[in-house]
């Protein structure tokens, strides 16, 4: 291959490698307040009329979550033990990670320390490629160690898809992205979703240093957060 064409496929990889690390997916809200026309301008919110309605300040879908006590009790938002939090917005439980102390401990499940490679056994859920077993070290080993145990007092926990993983991002919050009042031990890292890539061997997941998501190769060693539906 002469220079021009080792030019044109770096040129090309580089893009390739640059369109997996998009901005994309849905939350509940950006926290816009103002409406723009397409010229900058301020303009009203209200009135359905305008031609501009429907802008994202029109909508107010607040974040909002409630503490659970290991059982899956309702605590005030005081509480400064809770081991899942309820996103009242879309009725999703999530785990709550612990010990965030920089020791990797997988006896503990919830340890937020831990990173996972990416592995899903069932060919209907896994995007036609399974991903990296690790025994203990993997997304599924987390999973059934959950499951297992019925923590919460369900036995459905799962990685959240990539749309209810970028749920969680406060774009208030930096370093990390996250509202931290209620998940205080989630890692300015990668986590990875249940959602496969199209890229060959790929998941995508989030960067909750800043809040930003993409796709990578399963075999990376990621951290994980599991969601259930509840009850």
């Amino acid at each position: 291959m002469n220079g021009k064409g080792c030019l044109s496929f770096l040129g090309c990889f580089i893009m390739l490698a640059c369109s997996s690390y998009v901005y994309a997916g849905s939350f509940p809200d950006d926290r816009q307040k103002k409406c723009y026309d397409k010229k900058g301008n301020e303009i009203s919110c209200s009135p359905r009329s305008h031609p501009y309605y429907g802008s994202d300040a029109a909508y107010n879908i607040a974040q909002s979550y409630t503490k659970l006590d290991p059982n899956g009790n309702p605590l005030p938002d005081s509480a400064r033990l809770w081991a899942m939090v309820k996103d009242n917005v879309t009725g999703l439980i999530w785990e709550v990670k612990q010990n965030m102390d920089g020791v990797l401990n997988y006896a503990n499940p919830h340890d937020a320390d831990n990173t996972y490679t990416w592995y899903d056994s069932n060919p209907n859920t896994n995007g036609g490629k399974a991903g990296s077993e690790n025994a203990e070290r993997d997304t599924e080993s987390f999973l059934s160690a959950l499951n297992t145990a019925q923590f919460g007092g369900y036995s459905d926990w799962r990685l959240p898809t990539i749309k209810e993983l970028i749920f969680l991002v406060d774009h208030n919050s930096f370093v990390s992205a996250i509202n931290s009042h209620y998940f205080p031990n989630i890692k300015a890292g990668q986590y990875w979703s249940s959602t496969s890539a199209n890229i060959p061997y790929g998941a995508w997941g989030v960067d909750f240093s800043f809040g930003y998501d993409g796709s990578y190769y399963k075999g990376y060693y990621f951290y994980a957060i599991a969601v259930c539906s509840g009850r």
